[in-house]
């Protein structure tokens, strides 16, 4: 027989309250469990549907640099530029002296100024010392001549005048020799500070030892050789490599600037292509370039298959072996503003191509074949006709050649 059990209204409104508690708890727990399974679903359908819709490559930006190089040996005089001016064409960029001019102009016969600077304190040396030895001859000489003068004076044979007189010439010759001396030991310091200057720079072959060649360049009547290099073209400043008041050689770096203009220098997209993504791209593929989340900008292939490249270790995939890539050149679409840090030659790039073919292909399309450069052996590179035939592409460039389409259509020529 079971045990009766009475409870009270109170508490049965608890038990009740409890348990609506727990639903709600499980209610929210279900929620957020289908929240985060939707947002997996979601995030994990967006990543398939990307890579089924785009192909995405690694590249970089290239730009060549102008480094502007003397083309001849000169001496730098002055560089008026520094990193992060603007020139414009006529701008002064640096002054310099022709080196074969200074050489002519050089005196090779000149004696060096520290072998003249040790000469000469080593004379001065000599010559203060004898003049020491001179006056104190003279200042002993005199001592002699004031005792006769006393003996004379005591026998009354002379009168002080001229006892008054000698020891004028003794004071005289003792303050000289005082002097002489002192002058004597800073001459002694200084020649020998110079011998131990002169010493070292003879052990160490240093070049102030020699005169220098450009020693003259400073002076008034070579100041009219001075010459001038001035800015070809509007570009900006991003190196200066050159101290001045120095030699540089034929082809040696002066500073680099980057033209203002960069499809002048080269601008261009370099991509990665490993072997297994070449069903993705051809001559005519356009792609969007992505800097980063606020800046991209479009380009189309110029350049297929020319050569091969490794692929950067920071770009490898650990996956696979084969780390040699097909490298394709993109040409920047026109009327596109793009900032300029973006261009920076050697700034990484991802280059994404849409896969047309996944989508809307018809027979025709299924069937055709890219539009690549085509090679048969025995005749060499191919192109094909509206017909879908492959013919030499020697071939097609005689027959535009001869309907004189290559004036009137040039770009008939690029696209093959």
């Amino acid at each position: 027989m079971k045990n009766f059990t009475y409870r009270s209204l109170d508490e049965k409104e608890n038990i009740e309250e409890i348990l609506k508690r727990r639903r709600r708890k499980v209610n929210r727990q279900q929620i957020i469990s289908v929240v985060i399974l939707i947002a997996i679903l979601g995030s994990l359908a967006l990543y398939i549907g990307h890579h089924v819709y785009y192909t995405e490559l690694d590249g970089y930006v290239h730009v060549d640099t102008n480094k502007v190089r003397t083309p001849f040996d000169i001496y730098l005089d002055s560089v008026y530029v520094k990193t992060g001016d603007l020139v414009t064409p006529g701008d002064t960029l640096y002054s310099y002296y022709m080196l074969n001019l200074l050489v002519e102009n050089a005196n090779p016969d000149e004696e060096p100024p520290m072998v003249a600077v040790s000469r000469n304190y080593k004379l001065q040396y000599e010559t203060a010392r004898q003049e020491i030895e001179v006056l104190k001859v003279r200042i002993e000489e005199l001592r002699k001549q004031i005792r006769t003068e006393d003996h004379n004076i005591a026998l009354g044979l002379s009168s002080n005048s001229h006892k008054l007189d000698l020891e004028r010439q003794l004071n005289e010759a003792e303050a000289r020799l005082k002097a002489l001396i002192a002058e004597l030991g800073a001459l002694k310091q200084t020649r020998d500070e110079t011998k131990v200057v002169f010493a070292r720079h003879r052990a160490a072959n240093d070049s102030t030892l020699i005169p220098q060649i450009y020693d003259d360049a400073r002076s008034a009547h070579m100041r009219r050789a001075i010459s001038y290099r001035l800015a070809s073209d509007s570009s900006l400043i991003t190196d200066v490599k050159a101290p001045i008041h120095m030699i540089f050689f034929k082809e040696e770096e002066i500073l680099t600037k980057q033209h203002l203009n960069l499809e002048a220098n080269n601008l261009k997209v370099v991509a990665y292509v490993p072997v297994a993504k070449m069903n993705k791209v051809t001559n005519n593929s356009t792609a969007e370039i992505v800097v980063n989340n606020d800046v991209s900008f479009k380009a189309a292939v110029s350049v297929l298959g020319t050569r091969t490249e490794m692929i950067p270790e920071n770009l490898r995939s650990y996956f696979s072996k084969k780390n040699t890539a097909v490298i394709a050149i993109f040409e920047l679409d026109k009327g596109q503003t793009i900032p300029l840090w973006a261009l920076a030659s050697g700034m990484p790039v991802s280059v994404r191509i849409k896969n047309y073919s996944w989508f809307n292909r018809d027979e025709d399309t299924i069937h055709s074949k890219p539009d690549y450069l085509w090679f048969t052996t025995g005749k060499g590179v191919m192109t094909e006709e509206k017909d879908g035939h492959l013919v030499p592409i020697s071939d097609t460039l005689r027959n535009i050649l001869q309907d004189g389409r290559l004036s009137e259509k040039p770009d008939t020529v690029t696209k093959l």
